[in-house]
């Protein structure tokens, strides 16, 4: 008798919220205020049903500090829709996979008011204290407990607020380098969800976006720095902080997808010394034509720097004692 083929569980999802923020696919995708005036700054809330805007007045200004206006829609507002629906009556490409790749703030927030985390630690001993502060929750880096130790966490927040899933890491509070033995310290924020909450072979549907990309809602930022690690675009940022530095957290990692929030943007990347400047530029070529993209030589002309250093190990030997 033939065996019978396994099918892979699937996590049923039975409501989820009517209205959600419309998704960013350009500038086209985004209006003027209806507060401040200023153009291409407001997103609308849509209706996950028929994926149209609710309402001009209903949405929320990118201008989070110089304006901050935000109005969401009642179910008065809706006509007497309820603010929740079936999950069969919602359009596919805002099914529930949608929400399951978003973690709740709430975990943010709490790893911000934790102990200060080893990679912290190191840079307040080193830089600029105030400096180091501003940039930390500029960034919303936070802390974890994990490996017997307080492990770092950069999250991964997009342009709409939304928490993606955070990368913990493991520093040497001494010397700001990753711990890699007895083994390479780093792991997930979602992958409690993935394997407890929806069971170890459920659907989980993850969507990365670059680290830093919340950063497009502060006002006036028409240039955005690119480097690998996330620690590098922190060490950057302190260094110069009137600069804006965001980090793809991989060279396989830069894709359309992850590029077109910044569409409008003109992005300057800083490869590792040695063969990475060729693997990134053959990486970013088919990229060159629809966003504005440079690739930057200065880590390759520091002569202090070996192959496979990058702009990080360049300010730490500027900045520090080590």
């Amino acid at each position: 008798m033939a065996q019978r083929k396994k099918t892979k569980p699937k996590v049923i999802y039975s409501t989820q919220p009517r209205i959600r923020l419309e998704p960013y696919k350009g500038r086209n995708s985004r209006t003027t205020c209806p507060s401040c005036g200023q153009k291409n700054k407001f997103s609308h809330f849509i209706d996950v049903t028929t994926g149209l805007r609710i309402g001009d007045e209903f949405g929320r200004c990118e201008r989070v500090e110089h304006c901050g206006y935000t109005k969401s829609p009642t179910g008065d507002d809706l006509k007497g829709q309820s603010l929740e629906v079936s999950s069969n009556d919602v359009l596919e490409a805002f099914r529930a996979k949608d929400i399951t790749n978003i973690l709740e703030s709430k975990f943010v927030t709490k790893s911000m008011n934790e102990t200060l985390d080893n990679f912290s630690g190191y840079l307040y001993n080193n830089f600029n204290n105030e400096i180091v502060k501003k940039i930390l929750i500029r960034y919303k880096v936070g802390c974890v407990k994990k490996w017997d130790s307080d492990a770092t966490v950069f999250w991964q927040i997009d342009r709409d607020f939304d928490v993606r899933t955070g990368k913990i890491m493991l520093y040497n509070y001494q010397t700001g380098k990753r711990v890699k033995n007895p083994f390479n310290h780093i792991s997930w924020a979602h992958t409690p969800y993935k394997e407890n909450d929806f069971g170890d072979n459920a659907d989980y549907c993850l969507t990365q976006c670059f680290f830093g990309e919340h950063l497009l809602n502060e006002e006036g930022i028409e240039e955005f720095n690119v480097v690998e690690s996330e620690k590098t675009a922190i060490l950057c940022s302190i260094a110069k902080p009137s600069s804006y530095w965001i980090a793809t957290g991989g060279l396989m990692n830069i894709n359309e997808e992850r590029l077109l929030p910044f569409i409008d943007k003109k992005l300057t990347f800083y490869p590792d010394k040695g063969l990475a400047y060729k693997e990134w530029e053959k990486k970013l070529k088919p990229f060159m034509k629809d966003f504005n993209i440079t690739i930057s030589d200065f880590v390759e002309k520091i002569t202090t720097l070996n192959n496979g250093d990058d702009i990080g190990d360049f300010i730490i030997q500027k900045y520090t004692k080590q």
